[in-house]
């Protein structure tokens, strides 16, 4: 009996407490959590935009390479091509021009120059002409005479290989192009700049 009676009040017991206890309530974002969200997406979106204007960048400079290499390959073939029509050709600059009145007539007085003041040989000469137009702001002006020989045997003959001849106080050189002009030009001036930096020989004279 006392048995029953103690479990009874136990089990009254266990009931009390448990009526006690209270829930929890669910925690709900507080003003502080706010605060450390917010920068968080401020970050996430300053971080977007910087991609985004990266990739913008690459590709104008992917764009903006393409241009140039394109520009570069199509100057190539250019200097390419008119490197390969020049050749033949020999340049003389400084020659008088004919005074004659058609073109035919000045261009027999250019040949006739060549074969004899500039000792061509006839075999070697096919044609000449001479490069770009009058000028009437420049009536002294002396257009480059351009000569066309028959081989690059000639060419090499007629211009020393490349170094210039001297024939009748006028010089035979190569008809170069542009692009090539600059480069020997680079070429001379680099020279010269080493020459000037080297040091000089002391030489001792014999008694």
């Amino acid at each position: 009996m006392n048995d029953s009676n103690d479990k009874k009040m136990t089990d009254k017991k266990a009931d009390s407490m448990r009526n006690k206890v209270v829930k929890s309530p669910e925690k709900t974002p507080s003003s502080s959590d706010n605060e450390f969200l917010c920068p968080c997406k401020k970050y996430i979106g300053e971080v977007t935009a910087k991609s985004q204007k990266k990739v913008i960048e690459d590709l104008s400079t992917a764009q903006a390479s393409e241009n140039v290499i394109s520009k570069v390959q199509t100057k190539m073939h250019t200097d390419a091509y008119e490197l390969n029509l020049r050749k033949l050709n020999l340049c003389v600059l400084k020659v008088p021009e004919s005074k004659k009145d058609t073109s035919k007539q000045r261009q027999e007085e250019d040949a006739k120059f060549c074969l004899e003041t500039l000792k061509i040989e006839k075999k070697d000469f096919i044609s000449c002409h001479r490069a770009g137009k009058p000028d009437p702001e420049k009536p002294d002006y002396c257009r480059p005479l351009i000569i066309k020989t028959a081989d690059e045997e000639s060419v090499n003959y007629y211009s020393n290989h490349g170094k210039g001849w001297k024939e009748s106080s006028y010089w035979i050189n190569l008809d170069l192009c542009r692009a090539d002009r600059e480069i020997r030009f680079l070429a001379r001036k680099e020279r010269k700049k080493r020459l000037e930096g080297a040091p000089k020989k002391n030489v001792s004279k014999n008694p």
